[in-house]
């Protein structure tokens, strides 16, 4: 083979075109297929394409910048690797390329459409040590990935694609679920709240609905084997069980079973051990995912990628849906507790919520599903009997609320839907506000309008600091206008809001 031709094997096309403007004298021929562009063995093939965005899965774009690479000079994974995940693709030298990096970067708000362009056009191929897309593989193997298995070699007459028309869509089977527009027949999904929330309750009775395949808060269910893994409250699941066959003046279905033993989701025995005593084709219920990850660090990547993919081996071993009971953080507003990879790996999600008294669920994940949904339900307490020091024996069951049907719609947008949100779960969390101020009706607590306008601002973190006051008291304004915030006036002149 002559150097010219070993030369172009090399060479990405950019670098030829850098190669020939900065050498004219050794010009080389630019190919113009696409198909010719080599860089560390990364063709541009269907397969390599897939093999980039399954790894992408395992990364957050919802990071801080970085330094362009995913170690430190002491070897150790670097803390925030956007740009070196954006790098790392640019290095391949692919048609598609930008595209790919770009739409994995617009996962998340921090980005702009100029950052990352900037930062695209800043990769340096004649770098002395760029970093390459075997670093960005790398640290996707150490996060959980697996590389998918290359697919067996065709003869060239074999058909790679069927082509598929209206009929044959039409005569595809339905999509299967456990619960109908909520949780998949297969998968992962999660059912997290703040504490004291009543998410174990929820999902106990969840669990009950789904074993007799009877309807959940008028959700269609598909009856199944349940074993709820109680690693929380256990001693008081026998009351728990009292309490619902009592309510319902019958014994716990025979689909439904517990397990109360120790299980850590990330022990691949336990995992093993668990998974040979459950049927095929069942939900298994894990109360909660702290208990059975006592060790792991939720808010790290590394960790949480270990979690989500032992709770991928349950449920590909059991062929079945795994649902994880889960907390929310110290900031409810922004939802499950932990890395942003845990909301980003489930197939079905509900976010339990517990406001000045009332309890509601609402369906906060759902593919193929309708998200945003709220039910409200109450807890129901039932007295057992008593214990040897003749002090009760309680517990409870869940009973669906009925809603207020003259209740406003969500608010318009996702600005204000995340600003009337933040400020309600602020006002809840507010140790002695003031109630029946200004107005409002007995009972409910009240802030100040200026201090609402300060915390709003505060949540606006993408804007700029200049308008983050101007553009809360628009949000409050347009919350205002729309009945789900309401204002007025104390007797000193004080203006006040609150949440209707």
């Amino acid at each position: 083979m002559s150097s010219t031709a070993l030369d172009l094997i090399r060479l990405t096309i950019a670098e030829l075109e850098l190669h020939n403007k900065q050498a004219p004298h050794l010009r080389l021929p630019v190919p113009q297929s696409p198909l010719i562009q080599v860089r560390m063995g990364k063709t541009e093939s269907p397969e390599e394409v897939a093999k980039l965005r399954s790894a992408l899965c395992y990364f957050s774009s919802d990071t801080c910048r970085g330094h362009g690479s995913f170690y430190e000079n002491t070897g150790q994974p670097a803390a925030d690797n956007w740009l070196a995940v954006v790098w790392s693709i640019a290095s391949l030298g692919w048609v598609q390329g930008k595209d790919i990096a770009k739409n994995w970067s617009m996962q998340s708000s921090r980005y702009t459409d100029a950052g990352f362009e900037k930062a695209w056009n800043d990769f340096k191929l004649n770098h002395p040590n760029p970093v390459g897309i075997g670093s960005l593989y790398k640290r996707a193997i150490e996060l959980g990935w697996k590389q998918p298995k290359q697919p067996p070699e065709q003869s060239p007459s074999s058909v790679r694609y069927k082509l598929l028309f209206g009929s044959d869509l039409r005569s595809m089977p339905p999509v299967k679920w456990r619960m109908k527009g909520v949780f998949p027949y297969r998968g992962l999904a999660a059912m997290y709240g703040p504490s004291a929330s009543g998410k174990s309750f929820l999902g106990f009775d969840a669990g009950v609905a789904i074993s007799e395949g009877a309807d959940w808060f008028g959700i269609r269910t598909t009856k199944s084997t349940v074993v709820y893994v109680a690693l929380e409250g256990e001693l008081g699941f026998k009351n728990r069980v009292a309490a619902w066959e009592l309510a319902n003046k019958r014994a716990l279905p025979a689909n439904m079973s517990m397990v109360m033993q120790p299980f850590q989701i990330t022990n691949s025995t336990d995992v093993d051990a668990l998974a040979a005593v459950i049927p095929k084709d069942s939900v298994v219920i894990v109360d909660t995912l702290n208990r059975a990850a006592p060790t792991s660090d939720e808010n790290s990547s590394k960790e949480m990628g270990e979690i989500l993919q032992a709770c991928k081996s349950l449920h590909e071993l059991i062929d079945g849906l795994v649902v994880l009971v889960h907390h929310t953080g110290k900031d409810t507003t922004k939802g499950a507790r932990g890395h942003s990879s845990f909301f980003a790996a489930l197939d079905g999600a509900i976010e339990v919520e517990k406001s000045n008294g009332k309890r509601s669920w609402s369906i906060a994940k759902a593919k193929d599903g309708q998200d945003g949904r709220n039910f409200p339900f109450n807890l129901k307490l039932h007295t057992l009997g008593k214990d040897s020091d003749g002090d009760e024996i309680t517990s409870c069951t869940v009973e669906q609320a009925l809603p207020n049907i003259f209740i406003n719609p969500p608010p318009k947008g996702p600005k204000q839907q995340a600003a009337y949100k933040s400020l309600k779960a602020h006002i809840a969390a507010l140790p002695n506000p003031p109630l029946g101020i200004a107005g409002s009706t007995a009972g409910v607590p009240s802030i100040k309008f200026e201090d609402a306008v300060a915390y709003l601002a505060g949540t606006l973190t993408t804007t700029s600091k200049n308008k983050r006051s101007n553009e809360a008291r628009r949000l409050l304004a347009g919350l205002h206008h729309s009945g789900h915030i309401d204002t007025g006036l104390d007797a000193n002149s004080d203006s006040w809001c609150w949440i209707t």
